[in-house]
């Protein structure tokens, strides 16, 4: 049954609400759902350091989520405030949560992207990525666990496993020393050519609903992207589509750059990502989307398809937090 929301007050509860794509999400909230919704936030930082609480109704500063006080914590939040929709920003987050669910720890109905910690895990396991995506006859660039004897000649780089935003390093800078990199947490991957392109895709498999757009990274600062190029593509398009299906994942989006003269996917992020944002400054609300489906909505009603070739650029706005 669609989602009577003056019947019920949803309660949702933002993880790592201090990232970019938790405030979006909050935004999103306030302009379509405002007071029919109780927003509860949580991170590691002090209210103070968030600016997503500015929003939000109640605000928790919890452990890190790589640590294992962090499951009790957020158990209690959840129990206490009856969290019935739970958004984590953070790929080990999401694997967290995923791994409660099945454990019974947290009701099996709470609304929540991923319930399969599986699929958390391959796509927070850059290794595992690059299986999956192999499996799939998907193209993506060559990948294989680090070991100092196995050392190639092309254009190769280290890489972390897990975790995003981490630093590449450059194998031949460091191709003397390897040991100083340990095999569980390192990878060795083909390094692929610019541009870098992220797709942000919306799927709902119940109303046979799918919707998707490429962001092209003209510019970054930071690691924030701060100019893009909003476009289609039609063989992106089936790459798109293809996860989502084969992984049930129904907000999310994915990497891809050029290697060998073709796209192929380096990352998949069970999440929307940090400039998501952007593709909803062009009419394209992928989070209100992303809600809608977990509330049993038509996520058709956010989503303005693009008539054509669109620019966005990112500027800052300042915000004066209360201590």
């Amino acid at each position: 049954m669609p989602l009577d929301m003056d019947s019920k007050l949803k309660t949702v509860l933002i993880g790592s609400s201090g990232t970019s794509n938790a405030f979006s999400s909050v935004l999103s909230l306030r302009r379509n759902w405002n007071g029919n919704v109780k927003i509860v936030a949580v991170d590691s930082n002090p209210r103070n350091l968030v600016t997503s609480s500015l929003l939000c109704d109640k605000f928790y500063q919890v452990p890190e989520t790589c640590k294992p006080e962090f499951r009790d914590a957020i158990t209690q939040i959840i129990k206490e405030e009856n969290v019935d929709t739970y958004i984590p920003f953070i790929d080990e987050e999401i694997f967290v949560l995923a791994l409660l669910c099945e454990e019974n720890i947290l009701n099996r109905n709470l609304c929540l992207q991923v319930k399969d910690h599986k699929i958390a895990d391959l796509c927070n396991d850059k290794l595992k990525t690059y299986e999956w995506l192999s499996e799939m006859n998907i193209l993506t660039p060559e990948s294989f666990r680090l070991n100092p004897a196995i050392v190639g000649d092309g254009q190769y780089v280290i890489k972390r496993r897990r975790g995003f935003g981490s630093r590449i390093i450059r194998l031949s800078d460091v191709k003397e020393n390897l040991t100083q990199y340990s095999p569980d947490d390192f990878i060795i991957q083909y390094e692929c050519e610019k541009p870098e392109i992220t797709i942000d895709v919306c799927f709902d498999q119940k109303r046979s609903f799918f919707s998707y757009i490429c962001r092209e990274r003209i510019e970054t600062k930071g690691g924030v992207c701060t100019r893009a190029r909003l476009f289609y593509d039609e063989s992106l398009e089936k790459t798109a589509y293809t996860i989502a299906d084969k992984l049930s994942l129904n907000s999310f989006c994915f990497q891809v750059m050029n290697y060998k003269g073709d796209w192929a996917v380096t990352d998949i992020n069970a999440r929307p990502g940090a400039g998501t944002g952007m593709s909803v400054a062009a009419g394209m609300d992928f989070f209100s989307a992303m809600f809608a489906i977990l509330w049993d909505e038509d996520p058709a009603q956010y989503i303005r398809p693009l008539k054509k070739e669109t620019f966005v650029t990112r500027q800052y706005s300042d915000f004066i937090m209360n201590i």
